[in-house]
C-alpha cells in the first residue's frame, strides 16, 4: 500500500516539474566579426496580466497604445531589446547587455515592465 502512494507522488511530482519547463530564449544575436560601436543604449517594454490576485493573473492585456508597452506580457523581453536599438539610430545589435525587470500590482491585476542597456552596434 505504501509503495502505491509512492508511485502516485512520483507521478504528481514528475508531472509538476514538466509543466514548469520551458525553452530557453535567445535574446541577444552574435554579433557580426566586424563592428562599429554607436553608443549607450536602452529601451524599455511592459506587459499586464489582469484578474485580482496573484494566482488567478491569467488575462494577458494588450497595451499597444501605449508607447512602451509595445505587445503582450511575453513579448516585453523582445520588445525592450528591439526599442534598445531603435533608442541608437543605425544601430543594428547590441553589445554588453543588461536585463533589469520590475513589477507592481494594481488593483485588479499586475504589470512586469523589462528595461534593457547595452552598447548599440552597426
Amino acid at each position: 500500500m505504501k509503495s502505491n502512494h509512492a508511485v502516485v507522488f512520483l507521478m504528481i511530482a514528475f508531472m509538476a516539474a514538466a509543466g514548469c519547463a520551458s525553452a530557453y530564449k535567445t535574446v541577444l544575436p552574435t554579433p557580426p566579426d566586424n563592428y562599429q560601436k554607436l553608443g549607450a543604449a536602452k529601451g524599455n517594454a511592459c506587459g499586464s496580466m489582469m484578474i485580482l490576485g496573484m494566482a488567478y493573473n491569467f488575462i494577458p492585456i494588450p497595451m499597444a497604445e501605449l508607447p512602451f508597452y509595445r505587445g503582450t506580457l511575453n513579448e516585453r523581453v523582445e520588445n525592450a531589446y528591439q526599442n534598445a536599438i531603435d533608442s541608437v539610430p543605425g544601430a543594428t545589435a547590441l553589445l554588453d547587455v543588461t536585463m533589469r525587470e520590475n513589477w507592481f500590482w494594481w488593483v485588479l491585476g499586475s504589470t512586469r515592465c523589462v528595461t534593457i542597456t547595452g552598447v548599440a552596434i552597426r
